[in-house]
């Protein structure tokens, strides 16, 4: 079908616009190039990568600024992250995140146009990775999942498939500057399906994005073998309460 492009065609945003060839073409070499360094510096192993076609999301549990690099090295297909302001403009790594489009979260300010960038991307039939927990954790335990972090995507209808990565941290802790040769796993869980969540709270959407957003904090704590925060504050909390 041929003829002037259509109205949403020409409102996608900047950010969600897809890839020139040349960047494509430089993707490929770099892939290879990070596919080599991650198997044989991390011996990277990929658990169940996913198979699907069309949009979904990866959310991973954060705890090294190696997870991005690995995740796209174990993932079948060319990831748009979400991520920090910070992170994105980091003078180490921010050349490599522009450069693969990542999409930067404000901290402190509405991210209404991450928001339109993240749906864009994902009616463009893209996979978009978050990082549920909103931060990068210091001691690589899981954080609370982050509510806000789940509703750029949970509206899409969408499968959400967790992520574990595992060993990362190990490789390359917070504050170390050099990564270590240790290895990282990369597990892929079964996608929570769209149906999935709109049952958990179905007239609310606030108390929908907070059970989703519990689930999957549930499902990433399954792969790495941790506790989810949320589990723990729940087990505290019926502690607490009198008898």
């Amino acid at each position: 079908m041929t003829g002037a492009p259509s109205d949403a065609s020409a409102a996608v945003p900047p950010l969600a616009a897809p890839w020139s060839r040349a960047n494509r073409i430089a993707f490929r070499l770099l892939r290879l190039l990070v596919l080599l360094y991650t198997r044989v510096w991390f011996r990277l192993r990929a658990e169940h990568a996913p198979d699907l076609p069309g949009a979904y999301v990866l959310a991973a549990n954060h705890g090294s600024f190696l997870d991005p690099l690995v995740l796209g090295a174990a993932s079948p297909r060319r990831i748009t992250y979400l991520m920090t302001e910070v992170v994105w403009r980091s003078p180490l790594l921010g050349w490599f995140y522009r450069f693969n489009k990542a999409i930067p979260l404000a901290v402190r300010t509405p991210n209404r146009d991450a928001l339109r960038a993240a749906r864009a991307v994902l009616q463009q039939g893209r996979v978009v990775g978050i990082f549920p927990e909103g931060g990068l954790s210091r001691d690589g335990g899981l954080l609370l999942g982050s509510p806000g972090a789940v509703s750029l995507v949970l509206n899409e209808g969408v499968p959400i498939i967790p992520v574990g990565i595992v060993g990362a941290r190990d490789a390359l802790p917070v504050g170390r500057r050099w990564p270590r040769p240790r290895r990282i796993t990369v597990r892929f869980g079964k996608p929570i399906l769209p149906e999935e969540l709109r049952v958990l709270a179905p007239q609310d959407r606030k108390a929908r994005l907070a059970a989703a957003t519990r689930l999957i904090m549930a499902r990433i704590a399954e792969l790495t073998g941790q506790t989810a925060r949320e589990a723990e504050l729940e087990r505290w909390s019926a502690g607490a309460r009198p008898g």
